[in-house]
């Protein structure tokens, strides 16, 4: 297996490609399917390079999330933070799965990161109704193996 170094155009353009998606409005009939495009990019790329890409580029993608959705500042921080966390605590096995079983892995970490964003907005202005939002993490398990090869691509042009 060849190990290839970091592309930072490659990481800086799906991360704004991610940006942009995350705040793309969608029709009503469609947008609780709305997969979290920043959290599928950053364990993206917290799987591709972990020695490069950590906790704090969760905090950073995080402040740009708060900023950009206009929600309570921080909110994005902690579950983006915690996202990679628990993403790099068991990196070295997620990566050796195949992109099927990898999907089924993100479908709960992205659980998580709903779970804790909506749990916050409830908390400090207005609840949302049930549960929801497993039909985003839905949406972004599915999409995860067309964003790796999206991806890949991506880097492999750009390199």
């Amino acid at each position: 297996m060849v190990a290839y170094r970091l592309s930072w155009l490659a990481l800086l353009l799906s991360v704004l490609i991610a940006l942009i998606l995350e705040v793309v409005s969608l029709p009503a009939t469609v947008s609780f399917l709305r997969p979290e495009w920043l959290v599928l990019t950053l364990v993206y790329w917290l799987l591709r390079h972990p020695e490069a890409i950590g906790i704090a580029s969760g905090v950073i993608a995080g402040v740009f999330m708060d900023v950009l959705s206009g929600t309570y500042f921080g909110i994005h921080v902690l579950s983006l933070s915690l996202i990679c966390y628990l993403v790099l605590i068991m990196h070295q096995r997620l990566k050796m799965f195949p992109v099927a079983q990898q999907a089924v892995v993100l479908f709960f970490i992205t659980g998580i990161h709903l779970m804790v964003v909506y749990t916050m907005r409830s908390l400090l202005s207005y609840a949302d109704s049930g549960l929801d939002y497993l039909w985003q993490a839905l949406a972004s398990a599915l999409l995860w193996p067309f964003i790796v090869i999206f991806y890949d691509r991506l880097v492999y042009a750009l390199r």
